[in-house]
């Protein structure tokens, strides 16, 4: 098994496209799929491009069919149940038993939000419940929950606490994973993060502290015995600052620092020594929003991680992050998104691997309350140390409809693929997956 220590257009998308917009005109819905989460390290923070000068269809208002919520004191409560039969043609994303499915997924959600003059506070559970008709031993049950709290020291100063912890599932379009369990791959995560941002003049200063610890469950497969992930279980540690300076009111140019370190708590099941390490991240770039035309972030840097162990090569290489949206009309929005991040791997004595992934997304607004959306996904996962690599693609469609302030609909179509290249990456798959989902809030 080869799991990541850290953290999905072509003429069928065409197809699935026309589909999905027949799909909401004829009572299709507004809720995106529930993806599993994924055990990547992201970027703490984004450099800030949103100046009011551009509103993409999914940001824009529609107070007619806004939530109410229910006031409890200087509170807003809001609950929220969204229900998603779906189908699946490849339950278990592995080729060499690939069987088809229905399944049900079911979310709670409830929020509680602040309506504070100055401050906020926000606490948020949900639940993500998977059940399959046949291959029950796919079932899940997801569940977080997170507080976040804004001190707004004053018009120059503020400071975000922030604190979670939730039951996730690992996803073979995001995460160094195995796609041929039996199971499905999960960790018990818990994070705690405090961010400070300072502005002055032009000038605008992030530093943020952040730790995160993470905990696995084992993995069973058809033809071997379960396999204990305890090895993968981590502490993870990490130094952010970013150094904003503002040309204009549109461009502004930033520079990010990323220190992080991670501990094992276990040694590989060999004996072995495991994959602590340290490492850093320089990165800088310009983020910009042109009114009517374009906004967004794009840096470029270095990177490296130095394992402890002699047994794992050092890992430096090329970093990329890049957001751009474009405006082509008031109603529709079209991202580009690109990253490049050196990654830990846990495959045989492999220390790490780059993370290449490409995004593209295209949404329209037919309606005030009938969006449709095209999304199309590539990732390559290649190690450091050898010819090893896997390939991912995953092309989608939406439609959702917004029916009343408290119902709505949503379809979602979406073809995936996953070509590892080299021993012990696991099998090949492909997969076609149908989801209808209904939500009710309040």
């Amino acid at each position: 098994m080869s799991p990541s220590l850290h953290r999905n257009a072509a003429p069928g998308l065409i197809a699935l496209t026309s589909f999905g917009a027949a799909l909401a005109l004829s009572g299709g819905q507004a809720m995106a799929q529930a993806s599993n989460s994924t055990t990547l390290i992201q970027p703490v923070i984004s450099p800030d491009f949103r100046r009011d000068r551009n509103v993409s269809v999914l940001e824009r208002p529609h107070p007619d069919f806004d939530p109410l919520g229910y006031r409890v004191g200087s509170f807003l409560v809001n609950p929220a149940l969204t229900v998603s039969p779906g189908f699946t043609s490849n339950v278990y994303t592995d080729n060499a038993n690939k069987k088809s499915d229905a399944f049900l997924i079911t979310q709670p959600s409830l929020s509680l939000t602040s309506d504070w003059n100055v401050h906020r506070l926000r606490l948020v559970a949900s639940g993500d419940i998977r059940r399959y008709a046949k291959a029950t031993v796919r079932n899940q049950n997801g569940w977080s929950a997170s507080a976040i709290g804004r001190l707004d020291v004053n018009q120059d100063l503020v400071i975000d606490l922030s604190g979670e912890a939730g039951r996730r599932f690992e996803s073979p379009f995001a995460d160094d994973v195995v796609a041929n369990t039996t199971n499905v791959s999960s960790y018990l995560q818990a994070m705690v993060n405090a961010r400070a941002t300072y502005k002055m003049g032009r000038t605008r200063l992030v530093a943020s502290l952040e730790r995160s610890s993470f905990e696995f469950n084992s993995v069973d497969f058809l033809d071997q015995p379960s396999r204990d992930q305890g090895f993968r279980d981590r502490k993870m540690n990490r130094v952010t600052g970013i150094a904003d300076f503002a040309l204009s009111p549109s461009l502004s140019l930033y520079a990010e620092l990323v220190y992080d370190r991670n501990d094992y708590d276990h040694l590989l099941a060999n004996g072995n020594a495991n994959r602590d390490s340290n490492g850093y991240a320089i990165i800088g770039g310009t983020n910009f929003d042109l009114a009517g035309l374009m906004r967004g972030s794009v840096g470029v840097g270095y990177s490296r991680r130095d394992y402890k162990s002699d047994l794992y090569p050092d890992a430096k290489g090329l970093s990329v992050e890049a957001e751009v949206e474009f405006f082509p009309s008031p109603i529709t929005t079209v991202a580009i998104t690109a990253r490049k991040q050196i990654q830990d791997a846990a495959l045989g004595l492999t220390g790490a691997y780059s993370d290449n992934r490409l995004g593209a997304r295209i949404d329209h607004e037919l309606l005030e309350n009938l969006i449709i959306s095209a999304t199309a996904d590539i990732a390559k996962r290649d190690y450091f140390e050898g010819p090893q690599y896997t390939n991912v693609r995953s092309f989608s469609t939406e439609a959702r409809f917004q029916m009343t302030r408290g119902l709505s609909f949503s379809g979602n179509l979406r073809y995936g693929s996953s070509r590892p290249h080299g021993g012990n990456l696991g099998n090949a798959f492909d997969e076609f997956r149908a989801m209808l989902s209904v939500r009710i809030r309040r």
